[in-house]
């Protein structure tokens, strides 16, 4: 009688779906790179200007709530750093007024035409917003940007003076909005 002889299978190698796993996570990884960038855009704050008016209506004038309006502009100096390995574009800029006791207002920026015709009207304008920062402005990865935003509140300058808070939102397309808070 001959002795039973067991054939053993060949030993599977896992070589090749290690591999495979290995390039579908390096794949996976340079997807999330590439659309999640771990990088982000910081603002600074460089300067602030304000331009208190007040405008005097004639007598004959239909007003509502008075002969006078207070209009205040605020002229604030930004730096943006983009940190980012894309591109990115501004979208719109706005301004959170917060007074002593919480209450807020909400104002934006104003936008090219609009700013010429306040120059138009209030000639000292003019020289607060020398560059002014628009949306659409697009700043390469590693590069930045700076300009000047003008505001426009219906508030009289001592409202501004006694503050709570001034933020200025920095909405950005395709990403989150960036804060910059105006000291005081």
């Amino acid at each position: 009688m001959s002795s039973p002889v067991f054939t053993q299978a060949e030993r599977r190698s896992y070589l090749i779906p290690i591999l495979a796993a290995l390039v579908a996570l390096a794949a996976a990884i340079a997807v999330a790179l590439h659309f999640f960038p771990a990088a982000s855009i910081t603002s600074r704050h460089l300067h602030t200007s304000i331009l208190p008016t007040e405008t005097h209506f004639k007598s004959q004038t239909i007003v509502v709530g008075g002969n006078t309006e207070d209009t205040l502009f605020i002229a604030t100096t930004l730096e943006l750093d983009n940190q980012m390995r894309v591109p990115i574009s501004l979208d719109g800029f706005t301004l959170t007024f917060s007074n002593p006791d919480d209450a807020q207002l909400v104002a934006k920026a104003l936008t090219k035409d609009e700013l010429a015709n306040a120059e138009l009207s209030f000639p000292a304008l003019k020289p607060l917003a020398t560059a002014p920062l628009t949306s659409d402005t697009s700043i390469d990865p590693g590069h930045t940007a700076q300009g000047t935003l003008i505001f426009s509140l219906p508030i009289p300058k001592s409202m501004w003076d006694e503050r709570k808070r001034a933020t200025v939102k920095i909405d950005v397309y395709h990403q989150y909005p960036v804060y910059q808070e105006i000291p005081k």
